[in-house]
């Protein structure tokens, strides 16, 4: 006796289901492994803050994310993120490390042979003032890469290249932003605005009015 196998959907449901589901179990493991970002090189002075803790740094540390890197003046130093990518501090200069996750990867070839990240990363940094240049290798975008740095005036992204970010603001919320795409692709959220699609070796400037009160700060490119 025959025996009805049912709806041909009952069997392949299923197997559709299961097998979206490994990518998207997939992106949640490669979302909370933590990057490395490694001290390089310093000229003059650099301090780590971590939470009330601030210690000087030197060649080979390592920066826990939530840190500040804090540069003295007529200082410049420079970082080394694991998934290639490189930050340059530049004199009396501060920036926040507020994300860095990447996934496991392995490569025998040594991170200046590099073309492209060798695996999945998010970075996101703020620089609260000062400046900043980061060169980032091709990232992995369509599956999820991001390397942003956010400043007062809004949040720059970069797929791949160099980005140089200014910041200069006032104790009374008044400043100054600067934002150039030195090369590559890249792109930049003005603070209450939609994303625009950054020009290499074009520099946009942004003036910031910030309203402490109402907790929201007013941007306007300068022309």
């Amino acid at each position: 006796m025959k025996t009805n196998p049912g709806p041909w959907w009952i069997a392949v449901v299923p197997a559709l289901l299961a097998a979206a589901t490994i990518p998207l179990l997939g992106a949640e493991m490669v979302l909370t492994r933590p990057g490395q970002l490694t001290v390089t090189a310093v000229t003059g002075e650099l301090a780590v803050r971590t939470g009330d803790v601030v210690k000087p740094a030197k060649a080979e540390d390592r920066v826990r994310v939530d840190s500040r890197l804090i540069s003295g003046r007529r200082s410049l130093a420079t970082l080394a993120f694991s998934n290639g990518a490189t930050l340059e501090l530049g004199p009396d200069s501060e920036v926040e490390v507020e994300e860095l996750l990447q996934a496991p990867f392995s490569t025998a070839l040594k991170p200046v042979e590099w073309k492209a990240e060798p695996s999945v990363s998010r970075t996101r940094l703020r620089l609260i003032r000062g400046e900043a240049r980061v060169t980032v290798k091709r990232l992995l975008a369509a599956r999820g890469s991001v390397f942003a740095v956010a400043t007062p005036a809004g949040v720059a992204t970069v797929d791949e290249g160099a980005l140089r970010v200014q910041a200069r603001m006032t104790e009374i919320g008044l400043g100054l932003c600067g934002v150039e795409l030195v090369q590559g692709a890249g792109f930049f959220e003005p603070e209450g605005a939609a994303a625009r699609a950054l020009e290499a070796g074009r520099r946009t400037q942004w003036s910031v009015e910030v309203d402490t009160a109402a907790k929201r700060s007013r941007v306007t490119e300068l022309k």
